[in-house]
């Protein structure tokens, strides 16, 4: 998911920058390292159609050229990086007295079925336990993915970011070392492919 913000921080300035260089940025791909590669695009403004293909001519009947995503140029966190972690908020919250375990156990539930696109069953559930103004005064703006409720970039200054880690994303990471910092962020890498990059914009 990419982030678009009128006053934009440190880290879109930077991001911005970035797609100058031709690389793609994302913020908040689902779920996991494993699982946020399969949500980099093929195609930078990708266009689908209602049943998800990828719309190939014009409403003229031309061919669209889309430029494609290089795989040795990208920078990206996933949910798990800026989670809202809503079981910490349920159990600080102070109005689960009995049968903690339980509700937990239905919450879990619940937030499989959302994964599967049903809708509300998490607020249900919580209706059901009375806890519901846990869900209900969730700070504005966090971002919903699947069963992840995420953090977006002015609500948070640090994350881990993915990137190639063969020996031409690891070339193609320390080239723009510079332009983070060019951009008012600061870094925490150790320059090889086996380890992410934790970058700062606060």
């Amino acid at each position: 998911m990419q982030v678009s913000n009128v006053a934009k921080n440190k880290l879109e300035v930077l991001f911005d920058r970035l797609r100058e260089e031709g690389w793609y940025c994302g913020w908040a791909h689902y779920c996991c390292t494993t699982c946020a590669w399969m949500d980099v695009p093929d195609y930078f403004d990708p266009q689908y159609d209602d049943k998800g293909y990828l719309i190939r001519e014009d409403k003229d009947g031309n061919p669209i050229e889309y430029k494609e995503v290089d795989l040795d140029k990208v920078l990206f966190n996933h949910s798990q990086d800026c989670q809202y972690d809503i079981h910490e908020e349920f159990m600080q919250s102070g109005l689960l007295e009995e049968g903690e375990d339980d509700f937990f156990e239905e919450l879990e539930a619940a937030q499989w079925a959302e994964e599967d696109g049903e809708e509300g069953v998490m607020l249900e559930v919580a209706k059901k336990w009375g806890v519901e103004s846990v869900l209900e005064n969730q700070p504005e703006g966090l971002i919903k993915q699947g069963s992840f409720v995420c953090y977006t970039p002015d609500m948070q200054t640090e994350s881990c970011f993915c990137f190639s880690g063969d020996k031409k994303g690891v070339k193609n990471l320390k080239a723009i070392l510079p332009i983070i910092e060019e951009m008012g962020c600061t870094y925490n890498w150790n320059g090889k492919g086996d380890t992410r990059i934790s970058i700062d914009w606060s």
